[in-house]
């Protein structure tokens, strides 16, 4: 499937610039900043900013999980008469056109890389899963497509400064071009391609260099030892 079929080319421009993005909550924790964060919540909201200028109207969308309401967010636009999903919290870059809510036409796998997704309709609800190779997929989220106002939104985004993220650093980045993920957390760093995972322990003293080297962070703010 090419998901760049039939999408308005600036919305694909778009969404290329936005993979760039990292994903890191050290600056919400921190309150650093205007902007709420790099968090899902942040980028989203980012993102709902760049759509709007480009004449969409995004509906912001919240994700739970089954014991857990409000765990996540994402976006839906129309684009040429098709329902497309954006979830840059997810490093998610690509517009993926939502599928029906048909029998035998209600899921759609994407080949991303490094992590295949797949969208899945269930009535109402939108289910995001997420694969890798050698692994099996992993049920991440599921968002209500009636969306909810920016009143909901932002109030999820403040309880969000009390969840158990906001007790240590975690760092995401993906290189789109290459098809590689780097995520950190709790002295680790993994780093995953299409072929597979490696991880690595990061020593306290190599901190500071190798997160700045890989996710462009200030090394002022990674010299705040509590968080790693």
């Amino acid at each position: 499937m090419s998901l760049s079929r039939h999408i308005n080319p600036n919305l694909l421009s778009l969404c290329n610039l936005s993979s760039s993005w990292i994903y890191e909550n050290l600056t919400k924790i921190l309150r650093v900043g205007e902007e709420g964060g790099n968090t899902c919540f942040g980028l989203t909201m980012r993102l709902h900013r760049e759509l709007v200028k480009l004449g969409y109207v995004p509906k912001l969308l919240l994700g739970h999980k089954k014991h857990i309401k409000n765990a996540h967010c994402a976006l839906s636009i129309i684009d040429n008469g098709t329902e497309l999903f954006l979830d840059p919290g997810y490093l998610i870059f690509d517009p993926l056109p939502i599928p029906a809510d048909i029998p035998q036409l209600n899921k759609i796998t994407f080949p991303l890389q490094p992590n295949w997704v797949r969208l899945e309709r269930e009535g109402e609800n939108l289910c995001l899963w997420t694969g890798v190779a050698n692994e099996a997929a992993k049920f991440r989220f599921y968002f209500p497509l009636k969306g909810c106002t920016t009143e909901e939104f932002n109030l999820a985004w403040e309880e969000s400064y009390t969840g158990e993220s906001m007790k240590y650093a975690v760092f995401n980045k993906l290189d789109k071009k290459n098809g590689i993920q780097y995520y950190y957390q709790n002295g680790k760093l993994l780093t995953r391609t299409m072929n597979g995972a490696t991880q690595q322990k990061i020593e306290s003293k190599d901190r500071a260099e190798v997160l700045s080297s890989i996710f462009g962070l200030d090394r002022e703010l990674l010299s705040t030892p509590f968080l790693f």
